[in-house]
C-alpha cells in the first residue's frame, strides 16, 4: 500500500489529532494532496490525486472529510458558478478581514442550512454602471 510523504503525515497526523478527529490513510492522503497542490482542485480532482497514494479513497470520503475540515476552519471552498466548489487547506475568510469568530458564525449558519438542504453561495456585488 502507497504512504503519504512523512512530513506531511506528520502534520497532517498533529493537525487532524488537534481537531479531533482520526488519521485515517484515506484521510491523510486526502490532507496531503491538498497541502502540496498549488492550485484550488474540486474534490473530484482531489479524489484522483488521492487516490494515487493511497487507492481505498472514496469520494463520499473525500466530501465529508473536506467539510469536517471546513467546519473545523482547517480549510475553506469557494464556489465556482456552473463547477464545483474548489477546495484548499486554510480559511479563505481570514484574508477578507473577518475574524475567527465571524468564520466560526458563518460556519454555524452554513451547517445549519445544509441540514436543510441548502448550500449558502456568497454574493457578488453588483456590476457597477459605466
Amino acid at each position: 500500500m502507497p504512504e503519504c510523504a512523512p512530513a506531511a503525515s506528520s502534520d497532517a497526523r498533529s493537525a487532524l489529532a488537534q481537531a479531533g478527529l482520526r488519521a485515517t490513510p484515506p484521510r491523510l492522503a486526502i490532507w496531503q494532496v491538498l497541502h502540496e497542490t498549488n492550485d484550488e482542485p474540486d474534490a473530484v480532482a482531489v479524489l484522483r490525486r488521492a487516490q494515487l497514494l493511497e487507492p481505498r479513497t472514496s469520494l463520499g470520503t473525500v466530501y465529508r472529510f473536506l467539510r469536517e475540515l471546513e467546519l473545523l476552519g482547517l480549510a475553506s471552498s469557494r464556489p465556482v458558478p456552473h463547477e464545483r466548489a474548489r477546495w484548499k487547506l486554510g480559511m479563505a475568510s481570514a484574508r477578507h478581514g473577518e475574524t475567527p469568530r465571524d468564520a466560526a458564525a458563518m460556519a454555524a449558519v452554513a451547517q445549519l442550512a445544509a441540514a436543510f438542504g441548502y448550500m449558502l453561495v456568497p454574493a457578488t456585488p453588483p456590476a457597477q454602471a459605466r
